[in-house]
């Protein structure tokens, strides 16, 4: 797989420089930055990884027993467009769910059914400044929303108990990236976000019968500078 990998970054660094070859006025790719513009957004580190969907939103409400929680962080596809030749937006969006049933092999044995939801949404609107040769670096802001939440039911001999968990998450800040026109139709870039996330209290409800109880976790807001891997634009 490294191999292929390997093979893959030559092949396209190689392309480009045929291409200059044979256009003997050609000095090099330039940002499509323009209006109408548009690309898939993804994240991929070269020589190491695959592609990757990008980081949309972060949710509080993992429930991991007793009063442990922990955070989920959302990734989904991203879309970007230019509404001007200088402005682009960049929506991220992250959905999932899944469900996952044990039966019970006899009345003593407990039957399991476990279900999960994730959303998130995350828009970036950047500035793109005046470009130096293949280089478009930018400045703009981020907002983004996550959501979470989990049911795990349990019956034996008849008695059915439930644990229900949610939580949200919102963030906003202020980009600062490049996008690195390497080839003709693609991109490489990173951004730094300089902002705060905010995480709900997560809330935990646990009913048996009749019995049902609530309670909540610690929510929480942090302010720094986050960073974001290798972005790849595929441009359309």
């Amino acid at each position: 797989m490294n191999i292929l990998k390997l093979f893959f970054s030559m092949f396209l660094i190689g392309s480009t420089l045929s291409f200059a070859q044979l256009n003997s006025g050609y000095d090099g790719p330039k940002p499509e930055v323009y209006s109408g513009a548009k690309s898939f957004v993804f994240l991929y580190t070269p020589f190491q990884s695959n592609f990757n969907p990008v980081n949309v939103a972060s949710a509080s409400g993992n429930y991991n027993g007793g009063t442990a929680f922990s955070d989920m962080n959302l990734f989904g596809a991203g879309f970007q467009y230019y509404v001007t030749k200088e402005i682009a937006l960049v929506l991220g969006v992250a959905f999932g769910t899944s469900s996952e049933t044990q039966d019970s092999m006899s009345t003593s044995t407990p039957k399991n059914e476990t279900s999960s939801t994730s959303l998130g949404v995350a828009l970036d609107a950047n500035y793109h400044l005046k470009a130096l040769y293949g280089v478009s670096p930018y400045i703009g802001v981020n907002v983004n929303f996550g959501s979470y939440s989990e049911t795990d039911e349990t019956t034996v001999g008849g008695t059915t108990s439930k644990i229900e968990s949610k939580g949200t998450g919102i963030g906003a800040g202020l980009n600062f990236g490049f996008d690195w026109y390497f080839t003709e139709g693609m991109s490489l870039g990173g951004k730094y976000t300089v902002g705060f996330r905010s995480m709900s209290a997560p809330e935990v409800t646990s009913s048996s019968g009749s019995t049902s109880n609530t309670f909540k976790g610690p929510s929480r807001t942090s302010i720094g500078i986050g960073t974001v891997s290798v972005i790849l634009n595929v441009h359309l």
